[in-house]
Parts: structure tokens; sequence; C-alpha cells
């Protein structure tokens, strides 16, 4: 009788897990299954590797085509009902399939029929697998989300990647918004006797900002990316892979330059409208905005979607002699920031001022009489400078007594004024930033991923290339190192 555990890993152009599936052979005894998820080029990788020994491997994109079938809607009920997970909650947040898509418009019997491929290949999988693990990192998309969810409504336990808000901290959950955490933990856990000076720790946003660094993109780097493209261009992936629909080369490179005219036009008007010299001296309540399109607030806060309304509810809720401070976050320059009539909209609300992105957000935060956010880590890092929070999106954190999460839109004005009130205690970041310690290891994802980028992606950017397996080996071996507090922290809990 076979004993070993079995290991599903999700493998995509982040390489991350198939990284993780190399040293965990070696140190485990298990049966390796693996979902790949990958366009056409290094797809051949993955069919001829020999690093990493896996007992059956699924290329997703092989099992979802665009041809139209017969679609089966009961199956799509049943499946929902039998297994509560909202499906049209999932698809609506997919940005590719809604309001986000620049290349192609999917029609509901597309997004449907797609749908209905997914689950019965998911559950095909489970089914011939029955495996004990689900290794994956907190998903961007809806396909990833789909098949994390239907593990945990079959109790195969997830491990899934999940940054921390805190330095280069991480953790392993099935839920990346709550991080597994038991809501009465906090009541019970006491701080260690050491003083601990918080303003002192390595902030996040240095962590932030360096990542925003490497993300900038020379001219010959794009321009490299660029001929490779167009001189190695796949038409056959804009029928095989839904993300691809609509991408040809005219198309792409149209989208290209208009996305840096969008940039340079957007940013231009935002230095001109929004202020870098906030009255720091009135009473002002503090909105740092999410990156659209991220699944922060995509998969987390999937309600909250719209932050020109959010702001407009917050906006409607606080005291009469409050203002709303509201500043774009920095990373939104990478999806090219919002068109003007978005932030004219914001500018139009008589109660809120909108902050130049590019302004401290520490002296916001230490000005400021309260937060409030959809989802991220300011509303955690507030209780540093003794401010509480108010959030919508579900947070791990929101387990303490200074973070209020909306619950009722109805009794928001409540729920502000109730938050204004409270008293901070400071001491509450480190309980909390204990109770996660001995879940939470180091481990660098942005580094990771600029490795990643550097190595295998032409000019930095284009990821349809070839791989060699000399190559892969070799980055597995450079970054061995790097992977151990990862490699030892999955094996603690498998072993």
């Amino acid at each position: 009788m076979n004993t070993k555990p079995k290991i599903l890993f999700w493998i995509n152009g982040f390489f991350l897990h198939y990284c993780l599936a190399y040293y965990l052979q070696s140190n485990l005894s298990a049966d390796f299954f693996g979902i790949i998820d990958i366009n056409s080029k290094p797809k051949k990788f993955f069919e001829n590797q020999s690093l990493v020994n896996f007992k059956k491997i699924w290329f997703f994109h092989d099992h979802i085509k665009k041809t139209k079938h017969e679609l089966d809607l009961n199956y799509l009920h049943d499946f929902e009902q039998k297994n509560q997970i909202n499906l049209w909650k999932l698809v609506l947040n997919e940005r590719f399939f809604y309001k986000h898509n620049r290349f192609y418009k999917f029609n509901k019997e597309e997004i449907l029929q797609i749908l209905e491929q997914e689950l019965k290949f998911f559950e095909s999988i489970l089914d011939e697998v029955k495996p004990d693990y689900l290794l994956t990192y907190d998903p961007p998309f809806h396909h990833q989300k789909l098949l994390l969810d239907l593990c945990r409504v079959r109790n195969i336990q997830v491990l899934s990647i999940c940054g921390t808000g805190i330095e280069n901290k991480i953790i392993l959950a099935a839920d990346g918004s709550t991080f597994d955490l038991d809501p009465k933990s906090i009541d019970q856990h006491s701080c260690k006797p050491e003083n601990v000076d918080l303003s002192q720790k390595k902030s996040y946003d240095l962590v932030v900002k360096k990542y925003l660094q490497n993300r900038e993109i020379g001219i010959f780097d794009k321009l490299k990316a660029l001929k490779d493209y167009l001189f190695d261009f796949d038409s056959e992936l804009i029928n095989s892979n839904f993300m691809y629909y609509g991408k040809n080369k005219f198309n792409v490179i149209k989208d290209s330059f208009n996305l840096e005219l969008k940039r340079r036009k957007n940013f231009n008007f935002l230095q001109k409208y929004s202020t870098l010299n906030p009255n720091l001296k009135i009473p002002f309540i503090y909105f740092p905005m999410n990156v659209d399109e991220e699944m922060n607030i995509l998969h987390y806060a999937p309600f909250y979607t719209n932050q020109i309304e959010v702001i407009r509810y917050v906006a409607k809720s606080i005291p009469i002699n409050y203002m709303l401070y509201v500043k774009e976050h920095i990373a939104s320059k990478l999806r090219g920031w919002q068109d003007p009539s978005y932030y004219k909209k914001i500018l139009e609300i008589p109660n809120v001022v909108l902050v130049n992105p590019l302004f401290d957000n520490n002296i916001l935060l230490k000005n400021s009489k309260l937060v409030t956010a959809i989802r991220g880590t300011t509303p955690l890092k507030a209780i540093k400078y003794g401010k509480a929070s108010v959030v919508f999106g579900n947070q791990s954190f929101e387990i303490l007594p200074s973070i209020f999460k909306v619950d009722s839109l109805d009794f928001l004005p409540d729920l502000f004024q109730k938050a204004l009130n409270h008293e901070v205690k400071r001491s509450d970041y480190k309980k909390y930033e204990e109770l996660i310690e001995d879940r939470s290891f180091e481990f660098n994802m942005f580094e990771y991923e600029h490795k990643r980028d550097n190595t295998f992606f032409s000019g930095n950017i284009f990821s349809n290339v070839l791989i060699e397996e000399i190559v892969m080996r070799d980055f597995l071996e450079e970054n061995k190192s790097s992977f151990s507090n990862l490699i030892n922290s999955h094996l603690k809990i498998m072993s």
C-alpha cells in the first residue's frame, strides 16, 4: 500500500513552485503531480524536463478549448450548490473576463464555457490523484482561486504562499485574506517581555520601493523584448490561451505605445491637480488607494472593487468637521495610472483632497486621525502611529481591536465615529506580529521575481521564450540558499 503523501503543485510562469518541487524532492518522500499554466514556448521545457520527477503533469490550457460546445448549466448550478463557491463573484472579478481587458470582450457564453471546462478539469484531477496537499501561492487569477477553493472544500490541505506585509516575511495559509488565524487568538496572546522599538523595524515600504525600482525597464531591454516578440511571434497562442485572446502583433504594439503615453499623460495630470502640500493641521481621515486589477481587492474585497464608489461611501460617513485625504498607490504607475476623468470624479467630491502619490505615506499616517482602506498593509502600519482603521475587505489583522471591519454600509457613519473614539494600544502591533511569527519566515518574493525576470525573460519583460534545461539547472543551484526557509517551512508541515 502506497503511504507516501501526494502533492499537487500549481506551476506557472512564476516558476516558484517548480523550483520548490525541485528542492523538496531530495528532502521528502512523496509523489509529485503538477498542473502547469504556461504559454507556448516555455511549455516545451516542461514537456521535456528531467529535473523534477513528476508522476504526472497536466497542461491547463490544453484542456480549455475555444471551440464552442453545448453549455451544461445544470452542471455549473450543481457544482455551485454542492461546493458553496460563488462562481459569478469569481469570474466577474477576473481581469481577463470583465472591465480590465483591453484586447478582447468576452461574452457570457464564452465565460461560462471556459468555466465549465475548468471545473470539470479540476474535478477530474482531484478525483484521480486524491492529493494530500495543494502547493500554490496567493492566487491572482480566477482559475487558480477556483482550484484552491475546491481543494479546501474537499479537505485537501492547502499551503499557499502569502505575503504578510511585514518586512520580507511570508506565511503558508489556505486563506490569503485571514491567514487562517483564529479570531480569539489575539485575546489569548501575551507579548514577550522584551521591549522592541517598532519604529526601528525595517519598513515594508522599502521592500515595495525596491521592487518598483527593479520594475523600471530600460529602453534597450524594451527594444530587445520587442524584437524577440516581433520575430518569434506565436499566432497559435491567440486561440489556445484565453489570456491571449485578441493579442495579435498590431494590437499589442499599439497597446504598448498607448500605455506609455497614458502613463505620462495621467501622471502629468496628477502632478498638476493633486496636492504635494496637504494641510496637516486640520482633522482628516486618510484613504490609501489600492492598485486596480490586483487580487488584493479582486479576490478579498470582491464587492468593493469600484474605488470611487468606496471613496464616496466614506465621504458621506465622516464627521462634518473632517476632510478625507485620498492618495493614489505609487504602484499604480505599473498600470499606467488612471485616466484624468477618473481622478476628476474624486476631485469633485467637496470634502475630499487628492494627495500626490509621491507624498510621504508616513507623514499622512502620523498626522491623520483615522485610516480607512479597502485592503492593504497601511491599516496595520497605522497601529504603530496609534491610529485606528476602518477596512472594507477581509484582512488577517482584523482580529485586532483597533481594526473596524465594515459589515453594513447603513451603519458606516456610526462605525467611523466608534473608530475615531477608540484608544489604540500600540502594543497590539507587536502582539499581532508575534502571533504569526511562528508561522511566518523570511523569503523575498520581490527579489525572486526580479531574478526570474533577469534569467528567463527577454528584456526582463517578454515571457514567451524558450527555456534551456541547463539555464534552469544553473538558476536552481544559484538560488538554493535563498529557498532554504521556504523549503523548511513546507517540510515542517508535511513531515
